[in-house]
């Protein structure tokens, strides 16, 4: 079985999402003012719009879970 996600697990994975949103992004501006790779600044866009949303998800999940594992056995001991 495998171990169970923890908040810091989703705060990571948020960074992480947020990082490549905002590298995706910058890349989708810069392709847009090159004549040569307009064609592929919406692809990106749509990419870091999507990891925009894997990070917002990412930190709800995080934020909806307990700050440490002994809150997390506290909640299971019922």
């Amino acid at each position: 079985m495998t171990e169970p996600m923890t908040r810091q697990h989703y705060l990571d994975t948020a960074d992480k999402a947020l990082r490549e949103s905002m590298q995706l992004a910058k890349d989708a501006k810069d392709t847009a003012y090159h004549p040569d790779n307009r064609r592929k600044t919406g692809n990106l866009a749509a990419a870091g719009a999507l990891y925009a949303d894997i990070a917002r998800s990412a930190a709800a999940i995080a934020q909806a879970m307990p700050e440490d594992a002994q809150d997390a056995t506290e909640d299971t001991d019922v």
